[in-house]
């Protein structure tokens, strides 16, 4: 048994796709590349695959990843060719690699994620950007109310927040960051452009911005995040 990592797009109308329809399409298109997909067991098998972590409906993936399992050893271009002109429309193949078989699970890496939101707020400047950028990353603390299934719980943000950059250009933002991600804790994107506007007093809503998540990554020696891909 051989295992590969596979990086994929999740663009237009496929960014609307939930995770679970998004795992039925890749098994669909596995079966139509006629690889030598390994499956599972048991009374219902399936193409033996593993996605590194669920992307938020309506967020643009551009760097998404998947672990899957053949049982012979393939090339990592003819993987990509026969897979690549069995998926769907939105959903593009950008990469291969083999992976060690007893590398750790793909989803229990993931321990950072960077994203790109973008938007359009009036009357910013750049300098006003930049003082909202640096008061978020200065701060000791940023308490945020998060609300769940359970209620409303207070959270602090700042240290999952690892890099912010702000680009302003007329009334069109761009927030670049990479935040924390994974089994450890989660710091979400529209998370961030919402301390963002609060910070810097700007008039503008979280739910106006496009997101895309742009890479995943590992943590390394200490802190440090490494790409996954």
């Amino acid at each position: 048994m051989y295992r590969y990592r596979l990086a994929f797009r999740k663009e237009g109308p496929a960014c609307w796709v939930g995770h679970l329809d998004l795992v039925r399409l890749f098994e669909q298109a596995l079966r139509r590349s006629a690889l030598p997909v390994v499956y599972s067991g048991g009374f219902n098998p399936r193409p033996r695959l593993v996605f590194a972590a669920p992307l938020p409906v309506g967020v643009r993936g551009l760097g998404e990843l998947v672990d899957v399992y053949l049982s012979s050893l393939l090339s990592p271009a003819l993987i990509q060719e026969r897979l690549a002109a069995a998926l769907p429309q939105g959903l593009a193949l950008v990469g291969v690699r083999r992976v060690p078989l007893e590398a750790p699970a793909l989803a229990s890496l993931v321990a950072g994620a960077a994203y790109r939101a973008e938007g359009e707020l009036a009357g910013i400047t750049p300098k006003e950007a930049e003082a909202a950028r640096q008061a978020i990353l200065k701060a000791s603390s940023l308490p945020w109310q998060r609300r769940g299934p359970e209620g409303a719980k207070v959270v602090d943000l700042r240290p999952g927040i690892k890099q912010l950059q702000v680009e302003v250009k007329g009334e069109r933002v761009v927030l670049e960051m990479l935040v924390r991600a994974g089994q450890e804790g989660n710091v979400r994107p529209e998370e961030v452009v919402a301390l963002f506007l609060k910070t810097g007093g700007f008039a503008g809503e979280p739910e106006d911005f496009l997101y895309y998540r742009t890479a995943l990554f590992a943590k390394s020696q200490g802190e440090r995040l490494v790409p996954l891909f």
